[in-house]
């Protein structure tokens, strides 16, 4: 590590020793609480693994010395007004709300006294006081994924304070989705928060989730280091879907890492939409077979933003099944980064795996760096895999100025239809129109 380098490693693990030992000096009488040790036993982990730099593989187009140079402090809550959820809420779904300002709960505009049947949901501080729900949450956090040096878990979990429990009790069919919404406000400092879920899905249950981040003031600076750890039992069934616009300033770390048993299916959607900085890292292990998973997303990036997108699904077994399809579209000094890996190990016949990764660069200072990624090593199977990076049809743009239709609608009506392939994959009307009316919105930006 270079001389700059670590003195960078130095200052930030300054910073965070001094936060954690203010955490310490207020647990009083819960020092003992499986939570703090939790917390404990991930500070140590974080204090001996340094942070990613360019020279690890998989954050060579990203770097992260940018988001760690600021001292933060925690969030504080905010007091919320109603028109402060109106756009990220969605009345018509009738969803369970989990709403989160700088990464603290607040229970005033939050669902938790009337849940659906088979439907519970739990402050982890609370879930890890019965023993079998803590192992399954130790057993959860020992997943490493497949997406890469990841200092950024056993961060979220030594600072995560408020992290949720979601748990569909066995043939549950939970018809509210479960909307997660976490809404970032600017106070005296930059202050960065870690939102923390685990979702159980038990054997037969069915269950959709809604993540939303969105930033109060477009501008304010902030970091979001958020985590989920999933796993579906057999015969389960997750639909996923992250909406992401932080702030202009900001910067998001997010990791996802699942585990499907048998005859589960497991879909993730996401729009990423706003940011200065953005890593997701999302990691799937197929552990039995009949399994299915769905990774579909856009991007879309203008000024100086950053969105940076890791994924890796692990065929280990036979007669599974991956989809993957990423879209996006960069203008100005905008950069897009994918690298998605999916491995079929050799006892993994009869797999059917399908990856496609495609951008569309729209400014001669846009720049879009894509790695798609097979490992096969079992010899009966149907896999493809495949990345196009290029610009708009003129042709198409002719044709539709031909028709009356200005030039800059036109394009406009063009890049719309090219995200639109994956909006058409997700299966709440509600979020895939929101996401349409997002992209229209951000292209008039433009």
């Amino acid at each position: 590590m270079s001389a700059v380098l670590q003195d960078q490693h130095t200052t930030t693990k300054d910073w965070l020793n001094d936060l954690f030992q203010v955490y310490e000096d207020g647990l009083n009488g819960h020092r003992d609480h499986p939570l703090a040790e939790f917390r404990r036993r991930a500070f140590r982990e974080l204090q001996e693994q340094d942070f990613p730099t360019r020279r690890d593989e998989d954050w060579k187009y990203t770097s992260v010395t940018p988001m760690l140079k600021q001292p933060y402090q925690e969030g504080r809550p905010v007091a919320l007004e109603a028109k402060d959820l109106e756009s990220a809420v969605y009345p018509e779904l009738n969803a369970v709300k989990l709403v989160f300002t700088n990464g603290v709960l607040d229970t005033r505009h939050s669902d938790l006294d009337e849940l659906p049947e088979g439907l519970h949901i739990l402050p982890v501080s609370q879930a890890m006081e019965e023993e079998e729900t803590r192992r399954w949450i130790e057993a959860q956090v020992e997943q490493e994924g497949g997406t890469g040096k990841n200092t950024f878990l056993p961060l979220n979990r030594a600072f995560a304070g408020q992290g949720l429990l979601v748990r569909a009790e066995r043939n549950a069919a939970i018809e509210r989705p479960v909307h997660l919404i976490y809404l970032s406000a600017p106070g005296a400092d930059p202050h960065f928060a870690h939102p923390q879920l685990f979702v159980q899905a038990k054997t037969g249950s069915r269950l959709i989730l809604i993540e939303s981040y969105r930033a109060l003031e477009s501008d304010s600076l902030y970091f979001t280091n958020a985590a989920n750890w999933i796993e579906l039992a057999a015969n389960a069934r997750v639909d996923h879907y992250r909406l992401q616009r932080e702030s202009r300033a900001a910067y998001q770390i997010h990791n996802t890492l699942v585990r499907q048993d048998r005859d589960s299916t497991y879909s993730a959607y996401a729009a990423d939409l706003g940011g200065k900085l953005v890593r997701n890292n999302l990691s799937t292990t197929l552990l039995n077979s009949n399994t299915q998973t769905n990774y579909y997303a856009i991007y879309l990036g203008n000024g100086k933003q950053h969105l940076d997108n890791q994924t890796f699904i692990d065929h280990a077994v036979p007669y599974c099944q991956s989809n993957e399809l990423y879209k996006g579209i960069l203008t100005d000094s905008a950069r897009g980064v994918f690298n998605g890996k999916v491995m079929v190990r050799q006892d993994a016949q009869k797999t059917n795996a399908f990856q496609q990764n495609s951008s569309l660069v729209l400014s001669p200072r846009a720049v879009m760096d894509t790695k798609p990624q097979l490992e096969i090593y079992a010899d009966d199977v149907r896999c493809s895999h495949g990345a196009t990076i290029g610009q708009l049809d003129e042709t198409a743009v002719f044709y539709l100025r031909s028709r009356g239709i200005p030039e800059r609608q036109a394009r406009n009506l063009l890049q719309q239809a090219f995200l639109g392939e994956v909006v058409d994959f997700m299966d709440l009307e509600p979020v895939a129109e929101r996401v349409r009316a997002l992209i229209e919105e951000k292209l008039r930006e433009a």
